[in-house]
């Protein structure tokens, strides 16, 4: 059954043969490879339903994940508690590895309904590690070593240009954003306006200063892609948008922080993983900005105008833009009344 998971993680303590780990999972995710009904209409994750499901979630996620000793042999792992947060499970697991430390960590979690799924591991304690799992790299090792201030800095990097890369509601703002655009660093600038707006408030969830329901946020990113696309039909004029873009920047943050504590953050570092993921959300946003506003300059060349009032142009966002409203308000619905 094919099925979009959400990042999985896992934050791991080890000492010498002994090993300590707190999974955070996503409720849904195990309802689809469980075949298991965990959440509430609400969309969260029900303790009651999580308490009568815990032996087999436990079987699960010993059986997908778990430290490996020298030859690959997996380390012996028991279930210690299950407990819920929002729409994710946290399963306290403990294995012990009798050939001495553990010499990686490997998981195959949830990729047998979803091969793109993805697994988040920070490791600390007497070994360290730090590592983004998927289907072409199932295991990391488990070094001896700190992760260092580059290592962070690239991964969280990477992070931050490939979820604007998959995040599919982000890329549809934008776009709508910037169809009736005609130069370049104006647009830029626009964009740079969402990321500024979209720092604040990432920071501030990540630190717990604020916090929203994900529910609510993943709604209200939704409404205002409704918002951008219908503003298109009778806004041609982008000049003040990046007022438009600022406001609706705050609430992508919140977006952006729940994927950001998915991927967990060593907390030693966090204001350069902070950082760091900011640029690689800016630099993905930039790509995107550059290839959507080449496709619209090229489509008007074809056209052999590209005024402001062309019919041609007006048809061209005009139809971009309510292909845009459609998806924005099925997301809506969807987040709404179907989640």
């Amino acid at each position: 059954m094919a099925h979009n998971t959400r990042l999985s993680s896992s934050q791991l303590s080890i000492s010498g043969p002994n090993v300590e780990g707190v999974l955070e999972i996503n409720g849904l995710d195990l309802e689809v490879a469980l075949s298991i009904e965990l959440n509430t209409p609400e969309g969260q994750v029900s303790p009651e339903s999580a308490a009568a499901n815990q032996t087999r979630v436990f079987e699960y996620l010993l059986a997908k994940a778990g430290p490996t000793q020298s030859g690959g042999q997996r380390c012996k792992g028991t279930g210690e508690s299950l407990a819920t947060k929002g729409d994710h499970v946290l399963a306290s697991l403990r294995w012990t590895c009798k050939a001495g430390p553990p010499e990686s960590f490997e998981t195959t979690l949830f990729q047998e309904i979803d091969p793109a799924a993805r697994h988040m591991v920070t490791a600390s304690g007497d070994a360290r590690a730090f590592a983004l799992l998927g289907v072409s790299n199932t295991k990391v090792r488990l070094a001896r070593a700190e992760p260092g201030l580059r290592e962070v800095l690239w991964r969280y990097f990477v992070a931050g240009v490939e979820h604007i890369a998959i995040g599919y509601d982000h890329i549809a703002f934008l776009i709508a954003v910037i169809l009736w655009g005609r130069k370049f660093w104006p647009l830029a600038a626009v964009v740079t306006a969402f990321t500024v707006a979209h720092s604040i408030t990432l920071s501030l969830a990540v630190l717990n200063v604020v916090q929203l329901p994900s529910q609510l946020v993943e709604a209200m990113i939704a409404l205002s892609i409704v918002y951008v696309a219908a503003e298109n039909f009778f806004v041609r004029d982008i000049g003040r948008r990046w007022i438009v873009t600022f406001l609706f920047g705050l609430i992508h943050g919140f977006g952006f922080a729940s994927v950001l504590r998915e991927y967990g953050i060593p907390q030693e570092r966090i204001g350069w993983a902070l950082a760091s993921f900011n640029v690689g959300v800016e630099a993905g946003q930039l790509v995107i900005v550059s290839l959507a506003f080449a496709a619209i300059f090229l489509t008007g060349r074809i056209w052999k105008d590209a005024s402001l009032d062309s019919a041609h142009r007006k048809r061209f966002v005009w139809s971009v833009s309510a292909i845009i409203l459609a998806l924005g308000i099925y997301w809506a619905v969807d987040r709404i009344f179907l989640s």
